[in-house]
């Protein structure tokens, strides 16, 4: 009797034993994956608005005819961004984005600042909510940032 009493708790461990990683399996969580959307406009030549970071001549080019920055929506679950600026200038182009007064002094924001493209996508400062981008004419790392006609392609996505 106590022979089969231990062969059934022994058989009863192994199958436990053999069990648990099966249920481990089921428990774990899915990695989300990363979902991009990219939006791609061209642009002819500086427009005239009235961003200005440091001594250099702010723009807001022109889209399509207005003089103001250029606004992007970001969807639902979009959070960071990744900007590249290809102008016919061949020079690389500075800019920045601004989602507004974020810190509440009644002064716009500037961040994400880039000289042709930014290295990695960035999180935005506040997901969802719409950005402006400006670019403008000056210094850009140690050359010069002379916009003419080129393309923008903003690609935007839940992660990094």
């Amino acid at each position: 009797m106590k022979k089969a009493l231990i062969i059934a708790l022994v058989l009863g461990l192994l199958a436990g034993a053999m069990s648990a990683p099966a249920t481990a399996k089921k428990k774990k969580k899915k990695k989300a994956k990363r979902v991009e959307r990219v939006v791609e406009v061209d642009y002819q030549g500086p427009g005239v608005g009235a961003s200005s970071p440091g001594g250099s001549v702010g723009y807001c080019y022109q889209f399509p005819v207005s003089d103001a920055c250029l606004t992007v929506v970001p969807m639902p679950g979009e959070k960071y961004i990744k900007i590249e600026v290809t102008d016919a200038s061949g020079t690389a182009i500075a800019g920045f984005i601004s989602q507004g007064d974020l810190d509440g002094d009644g002064i716009g924001d500037l961040y994400g600042e880039f000289c042709g493209a930014h290295a990695e996508p960035i999180q935005l400062e506040k997901p969802g909510g719409a950005f402006d981008l400006s670019l403008y004419d000056g210094v850009c790392g140690t050359g010069p940032s002379i916009m003419t006609s080129g393309t923008i392609k903003i690609t935007l996505s839940n992660l990094p």
